[in-house]
Formats: structure tokens, sequence, C-alpha cells
């Protein structure tokens, strides 16, 4: 079962955050220390991260980790919850409002993505990220400090970064790596072609600097006019912590006693 990091009072509003790669649930410490006045915040270390792991096989993939995620939701006595994800956590977010839609009651995505549209695109990804893993096995601190060294991080104050980074190297390599092969964009199931199938207020949030994040928020949008794009003007990928006011009002409308519906 998951691990689950918990804030707020058990008879709360319950809101599920959801952590990117290398993340764990303590990496939304200071939104849930936000979040908890009014809600009960659940905050989950997902498959191969943190205290989630030498879990099967089964749970490292996108299928698998939303079963071991209500689960940990079903052992908190929770039937239904507002959601938010992060990047990895926000694909598996899209995934379980998708194939559990009653579990959901709105969903909230920063820089995430419906997947990749083509076998090949796909098939291009698993080989990159069956490098990362064989990478993040030989020197999980180069691999941390060089992935935190791409642009769109470039946004993240250094001591935000130091903070990211030191919470990253604090995961088990060979789990990450195992995550890396299971949940991966390119191991995901594509979403594309699913999204009108979506019956949850979404709201998808991209910073103005991450320019293939922007492009996903509008053609998701796009392709299914309910959903809502947000696009904050200046922040990277790490939109909530860069820029934190800009998902601090897309979540009072989300949040809300009545979220807006497709």
């Amino acid at each position: 079962m998951l691990h689950i990091h918990h804030r707020g009072a058990a008879g709360a509003p319950p809101v599920v955050l959801l952590h990117g790669f290398m993340g764990r649930g303590a990496a939304w410490a200071d939104w849930s220390a936000r979040l908890a006045a009014t809600h009960r915040v659940l905050m989950p270390d997902l498959p191969g991260h943190g205290a989630s792991v030498g879990l099967e096989d089964r749970a490292y993939t996108m299928p698998g980790a939303a079963a071991a995620l209500l689960e940990g939701l079903d052992a908190e006595a929770v039937a239904r919850a507002d959601v938010v994800g992060y990047s990895m956590g926000g694909r598996l977010a899209l995934y379980l409002a998708l194939q559990h839609p009653a579990r959901v009651r709105s969903l909230t995505l920063v820089s995430a993505s419906p997947g990749l549209r083509t076998a090949k695109a796909r098939a291009e990804r698993r080989r990159q990220d069956a490098a990362r893993a064989d990478a993040l096995q030989a020197d999980v601190a180069g691999f941390v400090a060089r992935w935190y060294d791409q642009p769109v991080f470039d946004g993240l104050s250094p001591q935000l970064r130091a903070a990211r980074v030191a919470l990253r190297q604090d995961n088990a390599p060979a789990e990450l790596a195992r995550s890396l092969h299971g949940m991966g964009t390119g191991a995901q199931p594509p979403l594309w072609e699913r999204l009108d199938a979506l019956a949850v207020s979404t709201a998808v949030l991209a910073g103005g600097r991450d320019a293939k994040y922007v492009a996903i928020a509008q053609a998701m949008a796009a392709a299914r006019p309910a959903i809502t794009a947000h696009v904050c003007a200046g922040a990277g990928h790490v939109v909530h912590d860069e820029h934190a006011d800009a998902l601090r009002r897309v979540l009072a409308l989300q949040l809300s006693p009545v979220p807006i519906r497709p």
C-alpha cells in the first residue's frame, strides 16, 4: 500500500496532492499548510518514491499506481476527493479521473500531459527513459543535478532548487528506475482521444516560459472546451513553487463548494 502523508482535520473535504517524478508526498508540505485550514490534505508517496517502495511490479504502471492510490484512499475512508497533480502526478491524476470518475470531484493539473500521441514518439521516449534509468542508478546525485540544469527550472530560487535537489536525492535510485520504466511518458497509455470523456471540472496550469506545456494545456482546452487552460507568465515547469499565487487562484475555483462543471 502507498505511504500517505496527512494534514488537516479528518472531517474536512479531502484534497489529494500528487507529486512529480523523483518527488514524494512531502514535496507538497508548503501547500498542505495552506490548505489544511479548510481541507483534509492527503499526500501519497507514489510507487518508487519516498516510503512507497518494494511494491509488486504492476504498481509501477499507470493502472497499477491508480489502483494502489484508490486502495490507499479506501483505507482512509475517502470516497471522493479534489485531485491536484504535478507533472507525473498530473498524468496519474488525469488517468484516475478518466478511469474512476466517481472518485474525483475536481481535477487540477500542473505542467502535466495526456501523454504522447504516436507510437513512434512513445517508443523513442521509452528508449530515452531506459537511458535515464541507467544514469540514475549509476549516479543519482549527478542525474538530479543535471535534471535541474534544464532551462525550464531556471525560475527556481537557489533555496527552492537546493530543497528540491535534496528531496530527490533521498529516493532509492533503483526504485526511481522502476518508476521511469513503468510510469514514464512513453510507457503510459495515451489519453488525448479520451479527453471528451472527462466528467469533472478540469483546470490545466502551465508556466509561460515552459513552451511545451503551454502548448499542451492549450491543446487540451481546444480538444475539450470545458477544460480551462491557465498560463502563468514568467513561470517555468514548477509553477506551484515559482508563482504560488497562480495555483492559489485556480484552486480557489476548483476547491469551491460547487466547482465549475463541464
